[in-house]
């Protein structure tokens, strides 16, 4: 394992939003540093965020019953003629707080059901960042640290592990490695498997690694933060699938984006809950609103993840349980697809890969392992 100097702790007294700032802006190439070292040293070296417990639990079902009495959907027309939606909530707009906005700004009408949150949602992650966390606010703790928000960070945490174990195992075996995150936002997980996996000593030509997501700004902060990181910034490429870190636009469903094939390990986290199909339940099912329509059908995604996955090659996925924590969301008309690990399997099942008995369980979501068979 190659022997690399611990960073200076940070110097700057940073809470999650300031931070997020740091690390996906211009400049401040030490500060993202630390930041990204702090977050790994978590993660790597120290224990998993634990799941709330039954008083969080219990105290987010009252949240929920007081954000659906107290919060009011709106609709105007936008600037290209489409129906925005928005929502009033007296208190959430008192608190100021960037991660309420989110909820409450308005979106475009065909993609109100997904979570939006760019930089806010990110500020989630900051909190497993100890010099980070003890400088949160009141509502960061709330927002930010809330029974959603904690196995939002228990699921980042699980899915880096997972990675890492899966690539650095075919390292060690002298075997590369090619890895893509789909859908996978600003990509920070992936980029923390990466430090890890450099700063073990593995060589840079066995590992390629290939971030996508359909949002343009994600795929500009994840080329920022990887340009900032001196372990990452040595080795980003232009070509997919090849050694070495490339990012890029990419949105499954429209066909438009380069085929490529091969990749060894590939992560879907974070968005099958959006697609319909193999669930135990939906938003629109216990609302009691219509059927749901609009995105396609689950298995067509897994469907396209088994063509760009090797043979015997792994995905790493997440389930989505529905509860009082998770329909908070819903209150500001996002919808889910829930799914448990029975629905999941079969859904991925359906679509060329069995488990392995690799998995994490929490409150909200399980991480688990799935194999590409072989026939």
């Amino acid at each position: 394992m190659a022997i690399t100097a611990s960073p200076p702790p940070l110097r700057e007294k940073l809470d999650p939003m300031e931070s997020i700032a740091a690390l996906y802006g211009e400049g401040q190439e030490e500060t993202s540093r630390v930041i990204c070292a702090s977050i790994n040293r978590r993660i790597f070296a120290g224990e998993a965020p634990a799941p709330s417990d039954v008083v969080r639990r219990g105290l987010a079902r009252i949240v929920l019953r007081l954000l659906r009495k107290t919060t009011k959907p709106l609709t105007r027309t936008g600037p290209d003629g489409k129906a925005m939606v928005f929502y009033r909530n007296s208190i959430l707009e008192r608190s100021g707080h960037p991660y309420a906005a989110t909820l409450l700004e308005p979106s475009r009408a065909d993609t109100s059901s997904f979570v939006e949150g760019g930089d806010p949602m990110n500020a989630i992650y900051m909190m497993l960042a100890p010099e980070i966390a003890r400088n949160a606010t009141l509502w960061d703790k709330i927002l930010l640290d809330s029974v959603q928000s904690r196995d939002v960070q228990w699921r980042f945490v699980h899915e880096t592990l997972m990675t890492h174990e899966l690539a650095a195992a075919r390292l060690q075996r002298g075997e590369p490695v090619r890895m893509k995150a789909v859908a996978g936002g600003t990509g920070l997980s992936m980029i923390l498997v990466l430090e890890q996996l450099l700063q073990e000593g593995h060589h840079p030509s066995l590992i390629s690694a290939t971030i996508t997501d359909r949002e343009e700004s994600n795929v500009r902060k994840a080329r920022r933060l990887l340009e900032k990181l001196p372990g990452t910034r040595a080795h980003l490429g232009t070509d997919p699938g090849r050694a070495g870190i490339t990012v890029h636009t990419e949105d499954l469903l429209d066909g438009s984006s380069p085929r490529v094939e091969g990749y060894d390990i590939v992560t879907l986290i974070g968005i099958l809950e959006y697609f319909s199909g193999t669930t135990a339940i939906t938003s629109e099912e216990h609302l009691g609103e219509p059927a749901p329509t609009g995105p396609a059908d689950a298995s067509e995604l897994v469907r396209k993840v088994n063509l760009m996955t090797a043979a015997s090659g792994h995905l790493v996925t997440n389930t989505y349980r529905a509860g009082a924590a998770a329909q908070i969301l819903e209150t500001f008309g996002k919808r889910f697809r829930y799914r448990g690990r029975e629905e999941m399997r079969r859904l991925v099942g359906g679509g060329g890969f069995v488990p392995t008995g690799k998995f994490a369980s929490a409150n909200i979501f399980d991480v688990e392992v799935f194999e590409k068979r072989s026939d």
